[in-house]
């Protein structure tokens, strides 16, 4: 007999997990299993060792068994020194379940033989193996590496310092769809649906990718992925990251739009963003998907007829129109974000392409144009118009984000216009917004203005009203509101529950910790208010000033993501990590029933609005009305 031993060390926060391995089945031979009493496992905090007390000879039928378990795929096997990626024969192999803290990985372990070594084989349907089978992923929460023929090396994939890499975030709400992110060189990295706490919401899900080191070839391949539930692509978009510059290269920002497709009969929508940003955020992506329905508001009110405006949860659009952008003179604009940014300032800033690539870069808050930002769910628009001067013209006056123009309001409003045509049961706010805006070059709208552009872009059939208070719609079912004007714009609103504040939304880039307290004071306020704001994006521009020190560090790549690169959006770079958090806490149950106790509707609103921020909005807007249909029907049984 032979103590065959395996040793998993583990590194980072993996190292305080408690470890431990729960044998399921074995074999030795076809059809044999292995002796439990020959099998011990000593685990503990950080530390795992798998000892196989038999005799070892090398057999194809184990080999057979072992492999079976990923259905003969390699890519989900890793093994320590030398041999095969796929084994032809094993000496022995044990399945189980690994425990790292509360997560389980079912996993099949085995020994086999090379020369003069017995090397040890890993295999499992969590496992993302690299090109080499000698590292791989773990659930794309862990990292594996070996060392010498009997010992694996566990830490987590998001400590990885080696090569240029991307965070990578997803979320989706079927498991018809799955994400997938492929960098040429390292592992693939899927993210299947799992299921969250909210009913039909899967969780935020994150991972690590990283290139090898080196610099040839010059280029890798980084693909995002959209399979279906049999593995069959659906979309696929390429960048290319340049090993030598750290450029990525592909869509720019404004490229990177909503992709509406169809897969077995059923409309889908991918969003996705790829951000190359300089130290503390690192390369950001993310892919988040889900079906659609452009006529949501009618399918509730058929569902339930009795669901009130007072129920909804709404997916708001913070900075609504600012998806273009109209410089007359970005000489001019850029020296005006200087002088106002010192931290902007020692990145010394000059040249007339520089100023309009680091407008966009600061300024851009959403990529899909007011159309698609319906399609995608969104019902409530916070826009800002002003104009250009003192002298108000409908053609020039914009969204304005400070002293950098947007979309012309009335093309805005000609999109909200087409889109409501087309959808005669669903309506949509707009609050028109003073605040943010330039006003020593710039004229806000007032109340007659603003009246005076909806009626050169609103149609009669969808026909508009405007008022300062959302308090006489409460208690209207849906049926009832879409029977009216449909376009409620809000001007000039007061009483409203808004989370926003500078101090906590400009504390950090990458630690959404200050705007979680935010919205949980938010949610605790119980006044009669007429709505509720819940702000999720953080404003990354006023966070700069946190990191000078990080930034003199690092001028050259400050500059280039900023100032050069078409990709280097400072705000999305912030967005993955930020929803991660956000809508997460969206669906903890304390906030479920806070949100649920609002006084009347509440708004969810975020920059680059998506499929997955309308989701989590449709769900608490069910969860709001199953709340008070409860109550109402417990109160008259009490009654």
């Amino acid at each position: 007999m032979s103590k065959n031993q395996v040793t998993f060390s583990f590194s980072g926060q993996a190292a305080n997990q408690h470890v431990d391995f729960i044998v399921t089945d074995s074999r030795i031979k076809k059809d044999k299993i292995i002796d439990l009493g020959k099998i011990s496992v000593s685990g503990g905090k950080g530390k795992l060792t798998l000892t196989v007390d038999v005799s070892r000879n090398g057999n194809q039928d184990v080999a057979s068994w072992y492999k079976k378990s990923v259905n003969n795929n390699t890519r989900h096997m890793v093994h320590t020194a030398r041999g095969s990626n796929s084994p032809e024969k094993l000496n022995f192999a044990v399945k189980g379940t690994l425990s790292i803290g509360s997560q389980r990985f079912d996993v099949c372990i085995g020994q086999g033989h090379y020369a003069t070594t017995n090397n040890w084989h890993m295999a499992g349907n969590t496992i993302s193996a690299r090109a080499n089978n000698k590292s791989a992923y773990l659930d794309n929460v862990y990292f594996i590496t070996t060392s010498g023929s009997d010992e694996f090396n566990v830490a987590d994939a998001n400590t990885i310092s080696e090569g240029n890499g991307f965070d990578l975030w997803t979320s989706t709400n079927t498991e018809s769809l799955t994400p997938r992110f492929d960098l040429e060189g390292d592992a693939l990295h899927p993210f299947p649906y799992h299921s969250g706490l909210l009913p039909s919401i899967g969780t935020m899900q994150n991972g690590y990718a990283f290139d090898t080191t080196g610099t040839a070839p010059t280029h890798r391949d980084f693909h995002l992925q959209l399979l279906s539930s049999n593995n069959s692509q659906y979309q696929n978009v390429l960048f290319k990251l340049n090993r030598i510059t750290g450029a990525i290269e592909g869509n720019d920002v404004l490229k990177q739009t909503a992709i509406q497709f169809e897969g077995d009969g059923k409309p889908y929508m991918m969003n996705y963003g790829v951000s190359h940003a300089a130290l503390p955020l690192g390369n950001q992506s993310y892919i988040y998907a889900g079906e659609y329905n452009k006529q949501w508001m009618t399918t509730l009110a058929k569902q339930n007829p009795d669901f009130r405006f007072r129920d909804l949860v709404l997916s708001g659009s913070h900075d609504a129109g600012m998806y273009e952008i109209h410089i007359n003179d970005p000489k001019i604009a850029i020296q005006k974000m200087i002088d106002s940014n010192p931290v902007l300032a020692s990145l010394e800033l000059v040249g007339t392409q520089v100023g309009e690539q680091l407008l966009a870069n600061l300024s851009l808050t959403q990529k899909d144009n007011a159309y698609t930002q319906l399609v995608t769910g969104t019902r409530y628009f916070d826009f800002r118009p002003a104009y250009v001067g003192n002298s108000f013209s409908m053609n020039q006056t914009y969204h304005l984000h400070n002293f950098i123009p947007g979309v012309v309001f009335n093309e805005f409003l000609t999109d909200i216009d087409k889109y409501l045509k087309e959808n005669s049961n669903e309506f949509a706010i707009v609050r028109i917004a003073k605040s943010g805006i330039d006003t020593d070059n710039f004229t806000p709208l007032n109340q007659e203005q603003v009246e005076a552009c909806l009626q050169t872009s609103v149609s009669a059939s969808v026909g508009y009203q405007v008022t300062n208070s959302l308090d006489s719609f409460h208690d209207l079912t849906l049926s009832q509101v879409a029977k009216g004007k449909r376009l409620i714009v809000l001007f000039g609103a007061s009483n409203v529950n808004d989370s926003y504040n500078d101090e906590d939304y400009s504390a950090s880039l990458n630690d959404p910790s200050a705007v979680i307290t935010a919205l949980n004071s938010t949610v605790q306020k119980n006044a009669q208010y007429q709505y509720t704001v819940l702000q999720l994006q953080n404003t990354g521009s006023a966070a700069l000033k946190h990191y000078k020190s990080q930034i003199a560090l690092h001028v050259t790549a400050w500059l280039n993501d900023l100032v050069f690169s078409g990709t280097g959006n400072l705000l999305q770079a912030t967005k993955p990590t930020f929803d991660h958090a956000t809508y997460t806490w969206l669906t903890q149950p304390d906030t479920v029933e806070a949100i649920a106790k609002q006084n009347g509707p509440v708004v969810v609103q975020n920059d680059f609005v998506d499929i997955a921020l309308y989701q989590h909005a449709l769900a608490l807007s069910q969860q709001r009305y199953t709340q008070r249909v409860k109550e109402e029907s417990n109160a008259m049984a009490e009654a």
